[in-house]
């Protein structure tokens, strides 16, 4: 009982001060459901995280961030590489098996003639955090890509901490190793593939 009482007072706690959605959020990863309370359900938190994602108009913002028109990077199609980040997040196994988290991350890839352009982006949905990034590196310089399965530490209430194991992408470049979420990219083996074999024709 005291347990119960010390996880509402925590929740309490996270949801003083956010938005009405935030607090659905927030619930949905922490609140256990009683007879009188239901969380969204697991549809509807992916719903709001694709609603989300695609109201940044990330692939305008990235181009707009590397600062070329996008015929100067159509060496190949642009990549995108997305999913959810555990890292210092809520998170929680669907019904389905499959984890999700309240941190979100979407990779724009460009090709240019001579470089390659990374625009990361990483959004919350329980806290108006966000983050993001843009590198360039020259052909010459990267050494590889490739995919990565990393052990990622979220968290629940409180102290509860879990592991999670994700998949990622990765861009090894001189001095530095770049990863990136891929779990929600179907196809992300055919669009490493297309990026290694472009690698390997400027590098010839």
């Amino acid at each position: 009982m005291a347990n119960q009482t010390n996880n509402a007072e925590l929740l309490k706690q996270y949801c003083k001060g956010k938005t009405a959605e935030q607090v659905k959020v927030i619930e949905y990863f922490c609140k256990d459901e009683g007879c009188l309370s239901k969380n969204m359900s697991d549809d509807e938190y992916s719903s709001m995280v694709i609603k989300k994602r695609d109201s940044l108009n990330l692939r305008q913002k990235a181009l707009s961030k590397i600062g070329l028109d996008e015929d100067e990077v159509s060496e190949i199609p642009p990549a995108v590489f997305e999913g959810y980040v555990f890292k210092n997040a809520f998170a929680k196994k669907r019904a389905n098996g499959n984890w999700v988290s309240s941190s979100y991350q979407v990779a724009w890839l460009f090709f240019s003639s001579t470089q390659i352009y990374i625009y990361r982006y990483t959004f919350n949905m329980d806290e108006d955090k966000k983050s993001e990034s843009t590198d360039e590196f020259f052909y010459k310089d990267v050494t590889s890509f490739s995919t990565s399965s990393e052990t990622e530490t979220a968290h629940r209430l409180g102290d509860d901490k879990f592991e999670v194991e994700t998949n990622k992408f990765k861009m090894v470049v001189p001095g530095d190793k770049i990863f990136v979420s891929m779990d929600g990219v179907s196809n992300s083996e055919d669009i490493i593939q297309a990026m290694k074999q472009k690698l390997r024709e400027k590098k010839m």
